[in-house]
């Protein structure tokens, strides 16, 4: 399907309108956009890139891994510790401001929410009328609003717009309203039970069954505040709910690379039974197996001390299930036995060098396009 000279014309119009950041100050700014805080995200932030190396090298020598998958396994396991701690710094950074927004801004921040709900309140009349009347705040902007109604009803009628608000404030369902006027009480037999004639009279009376809910929600409003001031009522706080969710998958996704470095691992698996059978098998000796009747009992031999596992001893090349091959100029030049595992922290640290020029070089060469 062939365009138009006219689609096509338009097409090109728009596309010079979309066409991202030009400026060096926005174009940074667009390249943070996919960080946010770092703690689910692939890309690193740039203050954790040494840290998540000296982790990685701390985590290398007590979990030994064998081969290049146990290797990015330990870089994933480095990666989430590091982010796990960034969360819980930031659980308690955000504690903290919670707790000081609630001394200094409390009834600031329920204003606003309170002008967030009533903003939405043509969507969800009745969800949003009761979730303002649950604070002294959300009355107060549902009396500020009946108190205009009531002043315009004493001058002349609710225009349309102001009768589609009474409807609003009321909670009365959009199915309902059409040609009816605001202010009916119904039974559940659907009689009615009161019917308020006049506007103001309405108003007044809206405003003074709020002015007494609002009373009743008062006391636990500031019961609300104080615990938030003493750190003691999270549970409303979408912020700390993300995080912890954050952090719950970080700590899942730690359990898990460690189940899959342990489970893979064949140093795990062969060489920790090797060690028990060695120490659980008694070797019988031979006057054991030829007693002499004249001889004094020999007393029984005391059994086997229960070695420690010594997790920095270097490996066994000559296992019969090598984790991967040595290549010559890794073997130590005396012709002793290398040590697998820092062979491969050595393999990690020329990748990540290698990484690093390569980075380097397309920096340099953008800066030489830039000029």
């Amino acid at each position: 399907m062939t365009c138009s000279p006219a689609r096509l014309a338009s097409n090109r119009t728009n596309a010079q309108a979309s066409t991202g950041p030009r400026t060096e100050a926005g174009k940074n700014i667009s390249r943070a956009n996919a960080i946010k805080h770092g703690l689910c995200s692939r890309t690193l932030l740039a203050e954790d890139q040494k840290l998540i190396q000296q982790r990685t090298s701390e985590f290398f020598f007590p979990l030994k891994p064998q081969n290049e998958y146990h290797v990015w396994l330990v870089g994933e396991l480095a990666v989430c510790s590091v982010r796990i701690d960034r969360a819980e710094r930031m659980e308690r950074c955000l504690r903290e401001r919670n707790s000081l927004k609630a001394e200094l801004v409390w009834d600031d921040d329920a204003r606003l929410e309170a002008e967030r709900l009533g903003g939405a309140i043509g969507s969800r009349p009745a969800e949003i009328v009761e979730q303002l009347r649950r604070s002294p705040v959300g009355c107060d902007w549902l009396i500020s609003r009946w108190s205009m109604l009531a002043h315009a009803a004493d001058g002349a009628p609710w225009t349309p717009v102001q009768v589609a608000l009474a409807f609003h404030l009321l909670g009365t369902p959009m199915e309902f309203r059409e040609g009816q006027k605001p202010g009916k009480i119904l039974g559940f037999n659907g009689d009615v039970i009161d019917l308020t004639e006049k506007e103001s009279d309405l108003a007044r009376r809206e405003i003074a069954l709020l002015i007494e809910r609002r009373e009743q929600v008062l006391p636990l409003d500031e019961v609300n505040r104080a615990l938030t001031q003493v750190d003691l009522l999270d549970e409303s706080n979408p912020e700390l709910k993300n995080l912890r969710r954050y952090e719950a998958a970080l700590h899942s996704k730690f359990r898990w690379a460690l189940r899959e470095l342990r489970y893979v691992s064949i140093y795990f698996k062969v060489d920790n039974d090797l060690m028990m059978r060695q120490i659980s098998t008694p070797q019988p000796s031979p006057a054991a197996e030829e007693p002499s009747a004249a001889s004094a009992p020999s007393p029984a031999p005391a059994p086997a001390a229960r070695k420690k596992f010594d997790r920095n001893a270097p490996w066994d090349v000559d296992c019969p299930h090598p984790p991967f091959e040595i290549e010559p100029h890794e073997v130590p030049a005396d012709g002793s036995k290398p040590n697998l595992f820092k062979v491969l922290l050595t393999r990690q640290e020329k990748r990540e060098k290698k990484a690093e020029q390569g980075r380097e070089a397309r920096r340099r060469k953008a800066e030489k396009l830039r000029a």
